[in-house]
């Protein structure tokens, strides 16, 4: 087995997730910093107008961003799974799928997108104000899926076969040179909100190529064929499910954070600002979690096909405790000083948007607790090649911020803003523990069933 495979279906679970985790949960730190970067330099070089029109596009950056993910997440999944089961022939078929799945994804994505962008914006209540630098800054986005999609294929393909340290280094490659490139185009070169998106695309484009060559190189093994591109029908079609089930599942999500933008849009420039920069300070409260989640993912999916169940349910909890130790201290953080970093981060004068900053912060951060459980929980169901259930949960998300969004926002303004994901957290975060511990019970009750036969 090549040494950069990490084998998660043996070894004492903390250390087996830390390893795996642990430089994932660096690289989300450096991702959140550029994130936080491109704001601070928008907010300090173009001002709150520029920074306002960049965050009005932010709830779609999310959605593009969760589509991408959740679509390769799901797709490693069977990379992951063939792994687990030792089977390195179905591995390299699998992955070759994922790419032909990936790259035709992208190029739909791109064309449906840019087509209705216009529409998208009015639909979201962009203030016209800001409507020509937001749609400057989403288009030139769009235009870079590809380069974004690919980058995400890599660092999941990397992961399904245990391997959490070099997606890190290319996501900090990835982030120092975002932030570079965000310094260069927005203040000597004086392209605006364009040279925002600008930075973020060629970021991820040089990432993909040089992540791609690497992969190439460090697994011979997993060398796409001609044999591979062409006999793997069969498993494209039990893929597909899979990943439109995770990237609908992360998307229905998004929907419902389009919605709340939306939202946020129509009450004006300095409520974008005072909500985008609370979500980027939250970013920080939620890296154990994301990490750890996506960590259960491939760990589930290894063991699922190891048929070891009860070595998945030690590991979601083992997970979910890890998680709420580093929560209490993010939590003490943005409670007490979300105010004052949003100053910082934004450079804003405006007390309204310092209030209501601090104010979502103080509402949001004490729920991050539940937020952990759900997500280690749902990524366990599809690690363990579950659709409809994840889908189910993330529906259930997305009709609570709507409604939040669409009927309370109106009535009782941005707190009801601030209200909605706790909301949506805690009722769906019920629906998936009962249904992960269904299926675990029915699966160990299948697989003791085979072994005795």
């Amino acid at each position: 087995m090549n040494k950069k495979m990490y084998d998660m279906t043996r070894g004492r679970i903390l250390p087996v997730l830390l390893t795996f985790a642990i430089p994932m949960m660096i690289g989300a730190l450096f991702q959140d910093l550029y994130n936080l970067v491109d704001m601070t330099i928008a907010g300090y070089a173009l001002g709150d107008d520029a920074l306002a029109a960049i965050s009005a596009t932010s709830g779609m950056m999310i959605f593009i961003n969760s589509m991408s993910r959740g679509f390769n997440i799901g797709n490693a999944i069977l990379v992951s799974n063939s792994f687990g089961a030792g089977d390195l022939q179905k591995t390299r078929k699998s992955f070759a799928a994922m790419a032909k799945l990936c790259i035709s994804m992208a190029v739909s994505v791109t064309v449906l997108l840019l087509l209705a962008i216009g529409p998208l914006l009015r639909l979201i209540s962009t203030p016209d104000n800001l409507f020509s630098d937001a749609k400057s800054y989403i288009v030139t986005i769009i235009s870079g899926i590809t380069a974004a999609m690919l980058y995400d294929m890599f660092a999941c393909a990397y992961r399904a076969v245990g391997n959490s340290k070099t997606p890190l280094y290319f996501l900090i490659l990835s982030s120092l040179l975002n932030m570079l490139l965000d310094y260069v185009f927005m203040v000597p070169l004086s392209m605006g909100v364009l040279g925002a998106a600008l930075a973020t695309i060629v970021s991820q484009a040089i990432s993909a190529i040089l992540s791609g060559i690497i992969f190439y190189r460090s697994y011979p093994e997993l060398r796409i064929r001609k044999e591979d591109l062409i006999g793997n029908g069969a498993i494209i079609r039990e893929m597909l499910p899979i990943g439109f089930s995770s990237s609908l599942t992360n998307s229905v999500f998004a929907i419902g954070t389009v919605a709340i933008q939306g939202a946020v849009n129509a009450l004006g420039s300095e409520t974008i600002i005072a909500q985008a920069a609370s979500r980027k300070t939250q970013m920080f409260a939620y890296i154990p979690s994301v990490s750890i989640a996506n960590t259960i993912a491939t760990f589930s999916a290894q063991n699922y096909g190891a048929k070891k169940i009860d070595r998945i349910s030690k590991g979601i909890t083992t997970a979910v405790l890890f998680s709420f130790c580093c929560n209490i201290v993010t939590f003490t953080a943005l409670f007490f000083f979300g105010g004052r970093l949003t100053a910082l981060i934004t450079n804003t004068k405006s007390a309204a948007v310092i209030e209501q900053s601090e104010t979502m912060l103080r509402i949001i951060v004490p729920f991050i607790f539940c937020q952990t459980a759900i997500m280690s929980y749902r990524m366990s169901i599809q690690g363990m090649q579950r659709k409809i259930i994840p889908i189910m949960g993330t529906f259930i998300e997305l009709i609570i911020r709507c409604v939040f969004a669409l009927v309370i926002t109106p009535i009782i303004g941005y707190v009801a803003i601030a209200w909605a994901e706790p909301a949506s957290w805690i009722i769906s975060g019920i629906s998936m523990l009962v249904s992960y511990y269904i299926i675990a019970h029915k699966e160990k009750v299948r697989f003791s069933l085979e072994a005795g036969a």
